[in-house]
C-alpha cells in the first residue's frame, strides 16, 4: 500500500511516541470519498502502529465520539453505525472544511494514570495500570520506562533492566531512551 499524501512522516511519529495527526479536507458532496480516504489513512497507520481509536476534530473539539479503528477499517456499507455518524457529520458541511484526524492509543490513558499513582506513592495501583498499558500495547516505550523505574524502586533490578533495555530497543534516540540509559548505568 502506498503512503497517502496527507500523512506525516511515519518514522518521526512512531519514534516520538506521539499519535499521528493529519488533516482531512471535505467538501459537502464528497463525504463518501472522504470516508474512504480516512479509512485508507487509518489502515496505513494501524498496519504500522498501536492505535485503536480515531478521533475527528474541528476547531480543536471532537465532532463525534472516538471511533474504534476496527469499525472504521471494517466499513464497507453505509448501514454501519459509526460510519453512518461520520458520513452524516461530513455531509453536513457547507463548502470546504478541514477536519483534524488523530489516532488514539488506549494504553496512553493507563500509562498516564499509572504515572500519577506512582508519583502519589501508590505503587500497587501504578503497577496495575502500567501492566494494563503494556497488555494493550507491548511496544509502549514510556510505559516500559516507568515500569523499569517502578521495578528499580521495588528492588527488582533484573526486571528493571529488562524494561529499560526494551525502551532502548523500541525508541532509540528519544528522551525515554536517554533516560533508560541513565537508569541502566546506575544499576
Amino acid at each position: 500500500m502506498s503512503q497517502p499524501e496527507q500523512l506525516p512522516p511515519d518514522d518521526e511519529a512512531q519514534r516520538s511516541g506521539e499519535a499521528p495527526k493529519f488533516n482531512l479536507e471535505v467538501a459537502g458532496e464528497n463525504a463518501q470519498e472522504a470516508v474512504q480516504k480516512l479509512k485508507k489513512s487509518v489502515q496505513y497507520w494501524v498496519d504500522r502502529g498501536r492505535y485503536n481509536k480515531v478521533r475527528i476534530k474541528r476547531g480543536g473539539k471532537a465532532v463525534l465520539p472516538d471511533i474504534p479503528v476496527g469499525a472504521l477499517v471494517a466499513f464497507e456499507a453505509a448501514t454501519f453505525f459509526w460510519t453512518g455518524l461520520l458520513r452524516a457529520a461530513l455531509v453536513n458541511v457547507v463548502g470546504r472544511v478541514f477536519f483534524e484526524v488523530e489516532l488514539i492509543n488506549e494504553a496512553d490513558e493507563h500509562y498516564k494514570k499509572g504515572v500519577e499513582h506512582f508519583l502519589a506513592g501508590e505503587m500497587r495501583e501504578a503497577e496495575d495500570l502500567l501492566d494494563r498499558a503494556l497488555k494493550i500495547d507491548e511496544r509502549h516505550a514510556k510505559a516500559h520506562l516507568q515500569m523499569g523505574v517502578l521495578r528499580k524502586v521495588q528492588g527488582k533490578t533484573e526486571e528493571a533492566k529488562l524494561h529499560f533495555a526494551r525502551v532502548l530497543e523500541l525508541a532509540p534516540s528519544t528522551d525515554p531512551a536517554r533516560e533508560a540509559e541513565v537508569h541502566l548505568k546506575k544499576l
